[in-house]
């Protein structure tokens, strides 16, 4: 084998994660266009939707929501400057400044797309027949890819160990925005799928430019967290929820659960640009210096080579014009 084939074949092994967020975020993608094309764009998916949309508005009617759970809350400068500072203080952490500097447009990206979607370039279809007026298009939601940028994004600056651990709060809360979103008749079941795949292949793509990683999960750590993160963030979602129709609410917790859990799981078998370009810095230096240290050997070797072939042969020559010069004498 080549060194050049060994060479393509070393950079190929080493873009193979880039390549599995890549996918990640693309399946993402098509999930997203598969809600839009199957719920909103059938009769029949419409009419599902306009029925869970009214079990869930009817369902909040009289019952207080605190304020943190509020759609009210994506609208609050309070706690995107909270985000922006954790956002800041993680990337720290991690040594990462310009990838967080990065982070910080990653929810409001979510968000214009989301509204540049719905607003410029998507048309709801009227094609449920109950409903004799034309509706407007409420497909994806600004508010809730807002919510899932911005819990993508604290995960995706945050170490490894601190994503396992918050995947499911993040997504508890996603979820609970969500739920109140519905509540208040601003969208229906599919615009929140939608946006949340949207979100997630918006922030997946981000993350494979800057190969965003860490220590990687596999085994038992990977399948519990593929399984164990949708399970408890139903789970705690519908022990929050105080309000009725619950199959509603687990049914949007394991909507935000499972692609931000996918989507950690995908990074975490990514490498860390970072301390990979650390160790290949290290590892040149390494090389570097051993290389130095052969050339000084082999130079010092040549040197010597040389020094034993010419003493020899300097002697020779002086004994050569002393023997002529005797002989000069003796002829005079």
């Amino acid at each position: 084998m080549s060194v050049t084939e060994s060479a393509s074949m070393t950079a190929a092994v080493r873009n193979r994660p880039r390549w599995t967020v890549i996918v990640v975020g693309m399946s993402f993608a098509a999930g997203a266009a598969a809600v839009f094309l199957l719920i909103v764009g059938t009769a029949g998916g419409q009419r599902l939707d306009r029925q869970v949309f009214q079990a869930a508005k009817s369902a909040q009617d009289g019952i207080p929501v605190p304020d943190v759970l509020r759609l009210d809350i994506m609208t609050n400068p309070l706690m995107w400057i909270s985000v922006a500072a954790a956002i800041l203080l993680t990337g720290n952490v991690v040594r990462q400044p310009l990838f967080t500097a990065a982070t910080l447009a990653v929810p409001v990206m979510c968000i214009v797309a989301a509204r540049t979607l719905r607003l410029e370039v998507l048309e709801r279809p009227q094609l449920d027949q109950d409903v004799p007026w034309p509706t407007a298009n409420t497909f994806p939601s600004g508010h809730v890819a807002g919510a899932m940028g911005i819990a993508l994004s604290l995960l995706l600056v945050a170490p490894s160990w601190m994503r396992l651990v918050g995947v499911v709060p993040c997504a508890a809360w996603v979820a609970l925005v969500s739920r109140d979103i519905m509540g208040e008749g601003w969208h229906r079941l599919s615009d929140v799928a939608g946006s949340v795949l949207l979100a997630a292949a918006i922030v997946s793509l981000f993350a494979a430019v800057f190969v965003v990683g860490g220590r990687r999960i596999r085994g038992f750590t990977l399948v519990s967290t593929l399984v164990g993160g949708p399970v408890a963030t139903t789970v705690i979602v519908l022990a929050l929820d105080s309000r009725p129709y619950g199959v509603l609410t687990g049914v949007l917790a394991a909507t935000v659960a499972v692609p931000m859990t996918v989507f950690v799981c995908a990074i975490s078998q990514t490498p860390n640009c970072s301390r990979d370009r650390e160790r290949r810095t290290s590892r040149f230096r390494v090389c570097h210096a051993h290389c130095l240290e052969l050339s000084a050997r082999a130079t010092t070797h040549v040197r010597s080579m040389i020094t034993t072939i010419r003493s020899p042969n300097r002697k020779k020559c002086g004994n050569e014009v002393h023997i002529e010069c005797r002989r000069n004498d003796t002829e005079q």
